[in-house]
């Protein structure tokens, strides 16, 4: 009988911005990715549906949160890119880690930039941390084991 690999634990991450591994953050959206459907049906098919072939991938964004601290790299890359900045975009890999920290599976992602930067709301009654978070958008993700 096959034997199925366990389920894997979401708990343990990092996320690399182009070779760095300072970026700490408490929670992580991967992007959901799509295919266009292209319906085709050629003048002389005798069917009365349309085939569905692949088309053109797309992504939601990968979402980043994380307690907001004194550090404004977040922002003033936001910044940067609402300024039109050419050099905006950096590659992006989120790492799992199993339990020992070492890698299980990686997704990058290529030329990713800010595409929404905000945070949580300041509540007077409350004592929540306040959590900046960052949506990217990007040209391209892969899977790697």
């Amino acid at each position: 009988m096959a034997s199925h690999p366990d389920p894997l634990e979401g708990s343990n991450f990092l996320v690399d911005f182009a070779g760095t591994d300072d970026a700490s953050f408490s929670h992580v959206d991967l992007p959901v990715a799509l295919l266009d459907e292209v319906a085709y049906r050629s003048g002389d098919d005798k069917a009365n549906e349309p085939r569905k072939q692949p088309g053109l991938a797309s992504y939601s964004h990968l979402v980043l949160s994380r307690g907001l601290t004194t550090n404004l790299d977040l922002w003033n890359w936001w910044e940067a890119a609402r300024n039109g900045d050419p050099s905006v975009d950096r590659n992006v890999v989120v790492r799992l880690l199993d339990g020992t920290g070492q890698l299980v599976l990686s997704w990058k992602f290529r030329n990713a930039f800010p595409a929404v930067y905000r945070l949580s709301p300041l509540d007077a009654a409350a004592s929540d941390l306040v959590v900046e978070t960052v949506e990217l958008a990007f040209d391209s993700m892969d899977v790697e084991v």
